[in-house]
């Protein structure tokens, strides 16, 4: 669906399908820049006059961890800041994640069509498909989590020091990844914590020990790191305050559950949201009639795909209830319900495969859903490329202004039209090393800028106009098919 529109240009940045991908090149291209300590975890943000000619101190955005994007940035090493960069790295984390659910499902079912139709489900879902090439924090968090519990899972199932490392390991490094997969460390160690209580297993109190020191050790490496960037641990503390404060900000829960559902909708379809209800309701009637060995279960003797899927949902509430703004402006937030999804189509499937017939019923039931939930996921992926504002010959013009000197674009809108929405997000940025306003009042247009324009066939009295309403002069015309830019001047020059 995807690898012929790798290369496609970051044509328009206020969809999210773009947005991570251009912000994040541009912070690493700005670090494989700089080559200083501080620049090398892919957070780097610079200012520029020109193109490649920085301007001021770097400054570094730490409202998330961000081990995925310091691997990212040594990537662009090696693989360039091109746009299918960033693509091809993210379609490898997405077949990483599908990778770790079908190794999970193995693992617990023992049943391969099972553990096939699990992966295959996640992949196929609309939300993780037109999301799977994109840079997103929740399919890193979704990567350490899924082989954390694969890590997890091995050491209950044999007892030997080796997976009991990798699960310390996995789980140093949640900390170090996303708040997901720091959540999903709590569910997991909620979940040891009752099991030891109920059986005293000592798996699970090595398990328990084991997670507890790593996340010690996790959170002491992620102060560390965070206030090595920002130069003090007050400063870490004032921009996660006021991070945390936006996303969690109040939306009426009436409008925010719409939105949720309308999400919901176009994330997962209607006919699986239907599936998701109604399997759900059979596996409980399942086991009320005591084929709980056919059925989801939440077993307290090793973490099977039950315990994954009940620990990924418990993420996956607390992450869009938790951080209600969040949720509400990002479709993509609803990521995490992935998982949980795709577990409960894998175990219908194992819950009926007791015979031959249920066998060759449950693969056609299922064939028909992922030939639903790939026509859904086309036809999702078509509509954010139709959603675009920019075109391929915007994108030349922009890249052809970057050897003149100025601070950053300021965009004068001279009547409402469609493309005004365009002049948003990091585009500008990754293709000309300076950002773009909206130049709302007159005094935003400021001495050293590059003031664009919507290009209209009196150009000269549009010119003209800008200029009385901002009390600065415009000079040096470039235009593009539909863009004009100006030097910004002062008038008495």
């Amino acid at each position: 669906m995807c690898w012929d529109k790798l290369r496609l240009p970051f044509l328009d940045t206020r969809l999210h399908y773009n947005y991570d991908n251009a912000d994040f090149l541009f912070r690493a291209r700005s670090g494989n820049r700089n080559g200083d300590g501080r620049s090398q975890f892919g957070v780097t943000v610079d200012a520029y006059t020109r193109w490649e000619e920085r301007t001021g101190p770097a400054s570094y955005n730490t409202d998330h961890p961000f081990l995925i994007r310091a691997l990212f940035q040594q990537y662009t090493r090696i693989a360039g800041v091109g746009e299918w960069a960033s693509r091809a790295f993210y379609l490898g984390i997405s077949f990483a994640v599908a990778a770790g659910l079908y190794a999970l499902l193995l693992s617990t079912t023992g049943q391969l069509l099972a553990s096939l139709v699990g992966a295959a489900v996640l992949v196929s879902l609309p939300v993780f498909a037109v999301y799977q090439t994109c840079v997103k924090f929740e399919t890193d968090g979704m990567l350490v989590s899924v082989w954390l519990f694969v890590a997890l899972g091995a050491y209950f199932r044999s007892g030997r020091a080796r997976p009991l490392a990798a699960l310390g390991a996995l789980t140093a490094l949640a900390f170090l990844t996303h708040w997901t997969a720091i959540l999903f460390v709590g569910t997991v160690l909620v979940w040891l914590l009752v099991v030891n209580l109920v059986r005293r297993d000592a798996n699970a109190r090595r398990a328990l020990l084991v997670m507890l020191l790593a996340s010690l050790a996790g959170v002491l490496g992620l102060v560390f790191l965070m206030s090595y960037l920002q130069r003090g641990l007050q400063n870490v503390l004032t921009i996660l305050t006021t991070a945390f404060g936006i996303r969690t900000a109040p939306i009426p829960l009436g409008t925010w559950w719409t939105r949720q559902w309308l999400y919901a909708r176009l994330n997962f379809t209607d006919v699986l949201l239907g599936v998701v209800l109604i399997g759900g309701l059979a596996l409980l009637l399942l086991r009320r009639r005591g084929r709980a060995e056919r059925s989801l279960s939440l077993s307290f003797r090793v973490p099977d795909h039950g315990t994954f899927a009940l620990c990924a949902l418990t993420v996956a509430v607390v992450w869009i209830v938790l951080f209600r703004q969040g949720s509400f402006i990002h479709v993509y937030w609803q990521l995490w319900f992935s998982l949980p999804i795709a577990i409960l189509i894998a175990e219908l499937l194992r819950s009926i495969s007791h015979s031959r017939r249920g066998v060759t019923a449950g693969a056609a039931i299922v064939l028909v859903l992922l030939a639903i939930l790939t026509v859904a996921s086309r036809k999702a992926y078509a509509a954010v490329l139709a959603d675009q504002l920019g075109t391929v010959a915007d994108i030349t013009f922009l890249e052809s202004l970057r050897g003149d000197r100025f601070r950053r674009f300021d965009y004068v809108s001279i009547r409402p039209t469609a493309l005004d929405s365009w002049f948003q997000g990091p585009l500008f940025e990754y293709y000309t090393d300076r950002l773009v306003v909206v130049a709302e009042s007159p005094g935003a247009l400021r001495v050293g800028d590059e003031a664009l324009v919507l290009r209209y066939v009196q150009r000269d009295a549009v010119a003209a106009a800008v200029e009385r309403w901002s009390g600065r002069a415009l000079v040096h015309e470039k235009c593009g098919q539909r863009i004009c830019a100006y030097d910004v001047v002062d008038s008495k020059k």
